[in-house]
């Protein structure tokens, strides 16, 4: 019994102390025409040039990666282990609205010694950050780079997709989903301080819009207003994760964040596991994006942290 008491205490305590995942300020914008799946055109392509950074490689935890526990994942074998991932950026260039970028990569920091690292070392470790091959960081990739970014849309603010923040300009708008900076569990007691500082400590983040009138929930926003750039709200991983259908010239193209991490989950629809909050809504938000997919015969997904090989024309 007291064993059980003990159990009991620790959890209440976790409960109670939960904390959300940034202590930066953040303000609520409109941005942004709500649409309905519905009204999505069919086009293949449009006027966006996307282009996907490989800043890292990297390695993680699969029962994290991948819900271990789903059939699929059982009937196939899986087991956990660790599993090669990828840390991306991508770069958003519109001919009229200009350059945007999703999530940081990674910044130039890294490349120095650990001990420098802005995240606690209890976190870089348990993140197994040592084990990261770096290819390329922001602040590299924006020395090559003349042309002004706009802003920087975040998938979501688990560690790895802010890595890169503070390489930007100080004063980017940095955008995220509605309620994702108030996200709030107990782990955060012990990341909140790493990602206020890969944020920057004055970083105000603008938090997307996307409840509608008499507060109906809205799925998407056509953010230029032209049809070639959605973002769509996929909670479930986490409280405020966003996904992106993009018109490119090259084709639609779907980032999905991490609503699904790796191109197994994709390709079988199972969900992320540990690394996610909600399970349940995690499942919406993935048949949503699933859904969205069915609409373009020729989408090409990038799922959070892997590729999936486009076919052979």
């Amino acid at each position: 019994m007291k064993i059980k008491r003990i159990i009991f205490l620790f959890i209440s305590f976790g409960i109670l102390s939960a904390c959300a995942v940034t202590s930066n300020r953040s303000v609520l914008v409109n941005k942004g025409t709500p649409v309905d799946i519905r009204d999505i055109n069919s086009s293949d392509k449009g006027p966006i040039v996307l282009k996907k950074i490989i800043a890292a490689d990297w390695l993680a935890d699969r029962e994290g990666l991948i819900n271990l526990k789903d059939q699929k994942a059982v009937a196939a074998g899986l087991q956990s282990g660790k599993e090669s991932i990828q840390i991306y950026f991508y770069v958003i260039d519109h001919p009229k609205f200009g350059r945007y970028v999703i999530d940081t990569g990674l910044g130039d920091i890294f490349r120095k010694d650990k001990k420098e690292w802005p995240v606690s070392s209890i976190v870089a470790s348990q993140m197994n950050l040592g084990e990261m091959k770096i290819h390329t960081t922001s602040k590299e990739w924006l020395q090559k780079e003349s042309k002004k970014v706009e802003g920087i849309f975040i998938t979501h603010l688990h560690l790895d997709h802010i890595l890169g923040t503070r390489d930007f300009p100080v004063g980017t708008t940095v955008y995220t989903g509605q309620n994702e900076p108030g996200d709030s569990r107990f782990l955060h007691l012990f990341v909140q301080g790493s990602t206020d500082s890969l944020l920057g400590h004055d970083t105000i983040l603008s938090e997307l819009n996307f409840l509608g009138k008499d507060s109906a929930p809205i799925k998407f926003l056509d953010f230029f207003g032209d049809q070639s750039f959605y973002i769509v709200s996929v909670p479930g991983h986490t409280e405020g994760s966003i996904a992106f259908l993009i018109k490119s010239t090259n084709g639609v193209q779907l980032v999905t964040g991490d609503t699904c991490h790796t191109s197994w989950g994709w390709l079988n629809n199972v969900t992320p596991g540990v690394y996610t909050k909600d399970l349940e809504r995690n499942k919406m938000s993935l048949d949503l994006l699933q859904s969205v997919a069915t609409k373009f015969p020729k989408i090409i997904i990038h799922p959070g942290h892997q590729s999936i090989p486009t076919p052979a024309k």
